[in-house]
């Protein structure tokens, strides 16, 4: 995957190397879920909406991946309790939470699920930003490379500080989403950099 994407990492000391862990990035490809994942020396869970698991060779690929069944249409329980457990059980969990998507490559608005199990399980909330990865398959014909991006932890002192409701899961998302903003805008200043050399 790291060959084949030419993929270029930034950040990674960010990432803890044991215990529970939410990496929360944008989405802008249906490749995303591996390619944050190759970037992380860890094992990493996913949410998948569960139309994917219809489709058999997408089901067999997709559970090799560690991935997590998810109804999007209905506040899906099962799938909360599932993620939860695969971070009390100390395993990393990637999530996106804006939830689908963005086909402009602009960021979207996140959801507050991810605070609500952010909340819930009191584990770090790493952001990161991949991009490049639209159009992947086509990658190794190009010169582009798919570049993943993180940025420093929001701790779990500092969700503790935040309620334990709707309001307070709001808060946290929208922190979220700060954060992956100012990945992408570091990631633009980087590439002006590089042209002026």
């Amino acid at each position: 995957m790291v060959l084949y994407c030419r993929l270029k990492v930034y950040g990674a000391e960010n990432i803890p190397t044991k215990g529970g862990v939410i990496i929360a990035s944008n989405h802008i490809a249906g490749g995303d879920p591996p390619f944050v994942g190759s970037a992380v020396n860890r094992e990493l869970y996913f949410l998948a909406k569960k139309e994917l698991f219809e489709n058999l060779f997408l089901r067999i690929l997709i559970k090799s991946l560690n991935s997590i069944p998810v109804d999007r249409g209905v506040f899906d329980r099962n799938a909360l309790v599932k993620a939860e457990s695969v971070l009390k059980n100390g395993f990393g969990l990637i999530l996106f939470p804006e939830g689908t998507r963005s086909k402009t490559g602009e960021l979207g608005k996140g959801k507050p699920g991810v605070g609500l199990l952010a909340r819930k399980a009191m584990v770090p909330i790493i952001p990161a930003y991949i991009e490049n990865s639209k159009g992947f398959l086509r990658i190794p014909f190009t010169r582009r490379r798919i570049k993943v991006r993180f940025g420093s932890p929001i701790a779990p002192q500092r969700l503790s500080e935040i309620p334990d409701n709707n309001e307070g899961y709001r808060v946290i998302v929208e922190e979220v989403m700060d954060r992956i903003r100012e990945l992408k805008e570091d990631s633009g200043s980087a590439d002006l950099e590089t042209v002026g050399k």
